[in-house]
C-alpha cells in the first residue's frame, strides 16, 4: 500500500506506553506527521486545550487523567476535534462507554500501520 502523506497535519497521542508512542511515531513519520506526545491525562488536556490539533488520538486508561474523563472535559469546553480512542476492544462496555464520553473512532491494540493510515484518512479535516 502506497503511504499518503499528510505532512501538515497537526495530531496529538496521548499514550502513557513508551513502546506504543514509539510504534506510533514511525508509523506516523512515514505519513509525514510529526505528532506531539503526551504521556498522561494530565498533560493531554493541557495540550489539547492550549492546541489546535486537527486528530486526536488518546489512550483510554492513562494516569493522572483516565481518556475517558479527558475526553469529557474536551467536549464540555467545545472542542469538537475527532479523538480517536485506543484500547484493547476487548469489552463492548468499555467501547460503549468512549463513544458515550465523546470519543469518535477506535484504534485498537495491538495497533496495526494500515489501521493507523485509514483511521487518519477516515478523520482527515477536509480542505
Amino acid at each position: 500500500m502506497d503511504d499518503v502523506i499528510f505532512p501538515d497535519m497537526k495530531l496529538l497521542v496521548a499514550e502513557d506506553s513508551a513502546p506504543v508512542r514509539l510504534v506510533l511515531k514511525t508509523y506516523l513519520g512515514k505519513l509525514g506527521i510529526t505528532p506531539k506526545f503526551a504521556e498522561d491525562g494530565r498533560e493531554a488536556m493541557e495540550m489539547l486545550t492550549s492546541n489546535n490539533f486537527d486528530i486526536i488520538i488518546m489512550d483510554v486508561h492513562m494516569p493522572e487523567l483516565g481518556g475517558r474523563e479527558v475526553v469529557t472535559k474536551a467536549r464540555e469546553k467545545g472542542i469538537k476535534t475527532p479523538i480517536i480512542a485506543m484500547t484493547t476492544g476487548d469489552d463492548p462496555e468499555l467501547l460503549s462507554s468512549c463513544i458515550e464520553s465523546g470519543y469518535n473512532g477506535f484504534l485498537l491494540k495491538p495497533i496495526l500501520k494500515e489501521d493507523v493510515i485509514n483511521t487518519i484518512k477516515k478523520y482527515q479535516p477536509t480542505a
